[in-house]
């Protein structure tokens, strides 16, 4: 049985001339890095084991499960090019490969990709025949300790320990090959404006269109349709009459279909998609949904799998692990150190769960001016490519950034150690980007800890044994919620400015009901031993933040257990460790002023 063998793109689904690649491939580890110079790759005695993709080497799906370092490793895959697919464009999509990637074609290197965490597309047009079978060999390197790259909670240490769980290399999301036209659509953002009650369509070509037309069809309530020409620089805006809202209560979805057609008017290309109308912003220190206050109950959700690590099982993993956190009553999740897969996306989406998306930042050392730069590129590919999915709501690009001297970026400070004015300096140059590729959502700067210029979320991170020392740390004054509790270096300090105010970890209660494979920790040292109790230190943190007047929401640590670290709600097997019922009653209750 094929693993993953949904389209992977939902919102540009061009399902009707594509191939699923994922499956059984060969495979070769590159212990000594030597594979290339000494011309072992081509030969298909090298590929000496069998990975099934699009789960990674660490991994038990993989078939290998070598949790070691791994910085060279090579894939082999025969590709039957269809012969129907004469005359297009041939595309071979990668969804992730952690970390740079170099492609070759029958033994011949066509492409390289830098970044651990965003889909890309390779042409193959001119380096392959329709009817003919050719040889794709893909090689990834991945330099998680050089500093040089995001490594997210992937451990830095040999194994896993403390807060970071095992590796992952190379390819670690679906791969697919699929036929477009020439000058067929490449992608199509689409933005919403409930205020006025339009959508606005920005398309984009593989190449510049002649002589054709792009008709947009769109299904909800009531079905529009127009027309617009082809070219590189058209959008079109339609206004929809009484549009029916997406929310957290009720995720309505219109359907869209994109038809180009020539100038005989037969169709030249099809895709389909969908988005929801809504809008997220903030008005003084609140969060609003469709103009609406709204009180964030969310999770944090890190995206690990016992045997898939940073690739989910099968998509119904996906779709349960938003099931599972809605059913305690959280209204929505931040996906912490890494950018999830595009289908749990599409299940948010559906199912009306709001996130924030982050980037894989740990271990990221922004001294190096390369790893900056790594790191403009690939958070702008993150946000292109979701860019139109109403379940997001802010984009998070970074977790507990601090600066403390140039003198700790070592092998034992890697995550901080940078000077002060170049941090400053390039926090607000990606700010500058996520606003300019994205004006419609707020930008959260970091998680915790050290917040740069005047920031539009103060987020705060603190694990405290009990309410009163909780509400001591965000109080530390007294009652006035303008001295609210911050966390600062001796290197940056920016006092809480009156925006929303978000306690995006807390908790943390390890709660151990099962049998466990590794013995783990949690935060506070507390020996939790019933789930009554369990339940009843959640309960108290949570009834305290949501009567107090000047917190906006809070993100609990964390969905589920991960391997040593046992802090979840769930088990990392997703079993429960509380009633349901139980949870819920806690969990999904709200301030009198959130309509959410």
């Amino acid at each position: 049985m094929q693993p993953k063998p949904e389209y992977p793109r939902m919102q540009f689904r061009r399902t009707q001339s594509w191939l699923n690649l994922n499956g059984e491939w060969s495979f070769a580890f590159d212990y000594n890095r030597s594979a290339i110079s000494s011309d072992q790759w081509k030969e298909d005695s090298f590929f000496d084991k069998k990975i099934i993709v699009p789960f990674a080497p660490e991994s038990k799906l993989s078939g290998i499960a070598d949790i070691d370092y791994h910085e060279s490793v090579f894939y082999r895959r025969e590709l039957d090019i269809p012969r129907e697919w004469e005359g297009k464009r041939i595309l071979l999509h990668f969804g992730a490969i952690d970390y740079h990637s170099h492609i070759y074609i029958d033994n011949q290197h066509i492409f390289d990709h830098i970044g651990g965490s965003s889909h890309f597309e390779v042409d193959l047009t001119n380096y392959v025949i329709p009817g003919n079978t050719h040889v794709l060999k893909v090689h990834a390197e991945d330099f998680g300790r050089s500093g040089k790259q995001g490594l997210g909670k992937q451990s830095y240490f040999y194994k896993s320990k403390f807060c970071s769980y095992t590796r992952t290399t190379g390819i670690w999301q679906t791969v697919w090959l699929e036929a477009v036209p020439l000058s067929g659509l490449k992608k199509c953002k689409i933005l919403t404006d409930i205020d006025n009650g339009t959508v606005t369509f920005i398309p984009s070509y593989y190449s510049t269109p002649i002589n054709k037309k792009l008709e947009i069809m769109v299904k909800g309530p009531e079905t529009i349709s127009q027309t617009l020409e082809c070219s590189q620089n058209n959008s079109i805006t339609i206004q929809l009459d009484n549009p029916r809202l997406w929310s957290t209560i009720d995720p309505y979805l219109y359907d869209v279909e994109l038809r180009m057609t020539d100038d005989t008017e037969a169709e030249y290309d099809y895709v389909e998609s969908y988005f929801g109308m809504r809008k997220f912003d903030i008005r003084g220190n609140r969060f609003y949904l469709n103009n609406k206050p709204i009180y964030l109950r969310w999770v944090l959700d890190q995206g690990y799998y016992p045997d898939g690590v940073w690739t989910s099982p099968n998509d119904e993993a996906l779709r349960h692990d938003i099931e599972l956190s809605m059913a305690v009553g959280f209204n929505g999740a931040r996906l912490h150190q890494k950018v999830f897969e595009e289908r749990f996306h599409y299940w948010a989406d559906r199912l009306g769960y709001i996130t924030s998306a982050e980037y894989p930042s740990f271990e990221l050392k922004w001294k190096f001016d390369v790893a900056r730069f790594n790191f403009m590129n690939e958070w702008r590919d993150c946000i292109e490519r979701d860019f139109s999915h109403p379940s997001i709501v802010m984009w998070t690009p970074f977790n507990e950034s601090a600066t403390i001297g140039d003198e700790a970026c070592d092998a034992t400070n890697f995550n901080w150690g940078v000077y002060a004015p170049l941090y400053e300096n390039f926090i607000s140059q990606v700010g500058a980007l996520t606003k300019a590729l994205d004006p419609t959502r707020p930008w959260h700067d970091s998680s915790g800890y050290v917040h740069v210029g005047s920031p539009e979320i103060y987020s705060v991170h603190y694990y405290e044994p009990s309410a009163k020392a909780l509400m001591e740390k965000i109080h530390p004054d007294g009652t006035d919620s303008q001295k609210m509790g911050t966390q600062v270096s001796s290197y940056c300090h920016c006092p809480y400015n009156g925006t929303p105010y978000f306690v995006d970890e807390w908790g943390g209660f390890k709660y151990v009901p099962h049998e466990v494979e590794v013995a783990g920790w949690g935060y506070n040292g507390i020996n939790i031993t019933s789930p009554e109790e369990f339940a009843k230190y959640i309960s108290e943190q949570a009834e305290a933040m949501r009567i107090d007047d000047a917190i906006a929401g809070h993100c609990y640590t964390q969905l589920t257990d991960i391997e040593q670290e046992q802090n979840g709600i769930y088990t990392y097997r997703r079993q429960e460790k509380a009633p349901t019922d139980m949870l819920k009653t806690i969990i999904s209750k709200k301030p009198d002023w959130s309509e959410f």
